[in-house]
């Protein structure tokens, strides 16, 4: 796990599923040790979609096997149909019917334990990027393109800020004006 220490760099908030307790704290102590923000760890699937809510994570790492009602696929179908989290499954299950149903979920990621570390850095890093890439597209496609003064549609154009995307401008495709946002 050498590296991955200066890794994070701002903060990105983890909610952990996981209903062995041996492996939560591992999990908690292994990600809050790298620079995440754990914002809870719960062992039901009721109280990951009740923690989710409160706590609104940039990610979830999610068991599938968990104690109570709710497993950990219904758990994500209920989280993901109304918040905009990625989850990433974290499971020793891997037969044909378990990973069919959780890919029906439009989960970000698969994992099979035993857990290696730097494939789940990996996966967060990645579910969150996409996550907030997702949003700015969102939030940029919310704003109506100003006219050129030359008759045409300006674009919208995007500048690399830390480890994200900002929008830097508009751009006149037809007679390359730049606008500053």
């Amino acid at each position: 796990m050498a590296g991955l220490e200066e890794r994070v760099n701002e903060e990105k908030r983890v909610l952990i599923v996981e209903d062995e307790s041996v492996v939560a704290l591992m999990l908690q102590e292994s990600l809050t040790r790298i620079g995440y923000c754990v914002v809870g760890v719960c062992f039901r699937g009721e109280d990951a979609v009740r923690m989710a809510a409160d706590t609104h994570p940039d990610v979830v790492i999610m068991d599938i096997n968990l104690k109570g009602e709710m497993d950990g696929i219904s758990a994500s179908e209920a989280i993901l149909s109304s918040m905009d989290i990625p989850v990433i499954y974290l499971t020793a299950y891997t037969d044909d019917d378990t990973i069919r149903r959780a890919a029906l979920t439009d989960s970000h990621s698969y994992l099979v334990k035993p857990i290696n570390m730097r494939e789940l850095f990996a996966n967060i890093e990645m579910a969150i990027h996409k996550k907030r890439r997702a949003q700015a597209n969102r939030e940029t496609a919310a704003v109506p393109a100003p006219a050129c003064p030359c008759g045409a549609t300006m674009v919208c154009t995007f500048a690399p800020q830390g480890t994200r995307m900002v929008v830097a401008g508009w751009i006149c495709p037809a007679c390359r004006e730049f606008r500053a946002a």
